[in-house]
């Protein structure tokens, strides 16, 4: 599955491939890299989910990944791995928090096509 999302000038892309039983998604826009990672699994004797997340050096991704990693497990029951990687110049700060407000939709609108 792939989808996009437009924000300013920034052009979001999701993308998601079942790995077995388990999910692999990358949330990229402008120039794609992976900045961040997280891998996520739920727990069936506690009922939780639990993650871990990593980031390159001097990057800012690891929240939406975790965010991500974390959503698609609980709600999937899978072992999801998550990466971000977003870069526009000169950001603002008012450009960020569209961008981060966009991902945390695409990823719930995600869930609501692939049930």
């Amino acid at each position: 599955m792939k989808t996009t999302k437009t924000i300013g000038r920034l052009t979001l892309v999701l993308e998601a491939r079942e790995v077995g039983r388990d999910l692999s998604v990358t949330l990229t826009g402008g120039a794609a890299h992976i900045g961040a990672a997280a891998l996520a699994y739920p727990d069936k004797e506690s009922g939780r989910t639990t993650g871990s997340v990593i980031s390159a050096p001097g990057h800012k991704e690891e929240e939406i990944a975790l965010y991500g990693a974390k959503v698609l497990s609980k709600e999937t029951k899978k072992t999801v791995l998550f990466a971000v990687g977003i870069h526009l110049e000169k950001i603002t700060l008012e450009e960020i928090e569209e961008i981060e407000k966009a991902c945390r939709e695409m990823i719930l609108d995600f869930l609501k096509d692939s049930n």
